[in-house]
């Protein structure tokens, strides 16, 4: 929100990054209720679903079609995007000296995250491999993403797996990581699948103690976690931390990549 403060100053108007955090769950969560799925199933394209959404968070300053054109181009790369650098280290030791291993992205998002991933040099990593909500018309957790994601994996990549296997026997060679407890660790787990939760900051309170009931986290909260971040302060705190938990069989928390990369590789 920092950064549509700073896009909004440019045209001469004064609203508060705080402000916007605050308003953005709600008209978030509005936007989605009347035009689900970034509005494919109203007509609109998804820059057509972004422009409203940031036209609904300056309600009341008339924001021009110019502020809301710099936004959209601000968020298609490295001006409003950072990558962690264990993420980058993690999918080049996979494409280096893992190439038999699929990486892949399942993502409730839409389409423009395509041209966000390439310019950022990500998407040549995935093989292909990108699934997103808005194309397949379901949303994590619901176990048909990762089904639909490990039917389409067994049909073009069969020789990854045992012959006659099934969509059951396979969901054991599977593993997500993800940073939300509902969307991504339950839901994989639900799914059958080997189920990482990756909480940089702690926010779960899982690393304090494994045998403690994890934190409970609001819609609301979450969506304020995803608008008011700082990948390089969040980056400073995880980086070094080893504290990683097994919850059970199948479901761990790590506080960044190289924990998973070490377990997983060494």
């Amino acid at each position: 929100m920092e950064q549509y403060s700073i896009e909004a100053r440019k045209c001469g108007i004064n609203v508060p990054a705080e402000t916007l955090t605050s308003r953005f769950p709600g008209v978030f969560k509005a936007l989605k209720e009347k035009h689900p799925n970034y509005g494919k199933y109203s007509g609109l394209t998804a820059d057509q679903w972004w422009s409203t959404l940031i036209k609904d968070l300056f309600h009341g300053t008339n924001p021009s079609d110019t502020l809301v054109h710099n936004i959209l181009k601000r968020f298609e790369g490295k001006q409003a995007y950072a990558v962690y650098p264990d993420v980058i280290q993690f999918l080049q030791l996979l494409k280096t000296q893992h190439p038999e291993i699929v990486v892949g992205i399942i993502s409730n998002t839409d389409p423009n995250v395509y041209r966000l991933l390439e310019n950022l040099g990500l998407l040549d990593y995935f093989q292909g491999h990108t699934y997103f909500s808005f194309e397949l018309e379901v949303s994590k957790p619901d176990v048909k993403i990762f089904d639909g994601v490990l039917r389409d994996i067994m049909k073009t990549r069969p020789t990854l797996f045992p012959k006659g296997s099934t969509i059951a026997d396979a969901r054991q060679w599977c593993w997500h990581i993800g940073d939300e407890m509902k969307n991504d660790m339950l839901g994989a787990k639900n799914a059958g699948w080997n189920s990482v939760l990756i909480d940089r900051l702690n926010l779960y309170e899982y690393l304090n103690d494994r045998t403690a009931s994890p934190k409970q986290i609001s819609e609301h909260e979450i969506s304020i976690q995803k608008v008011d971040q700082t990948m390089s302060k969040i980056w400073e705190f995880c980086k070094a931390k080893e504290d990683s938990i097994q919850l059970d069989n199948t479901t761990f928390v790590i506080p960044n990549i190289s924990c998973f990369e070490h377990f997983f590789f060494e």
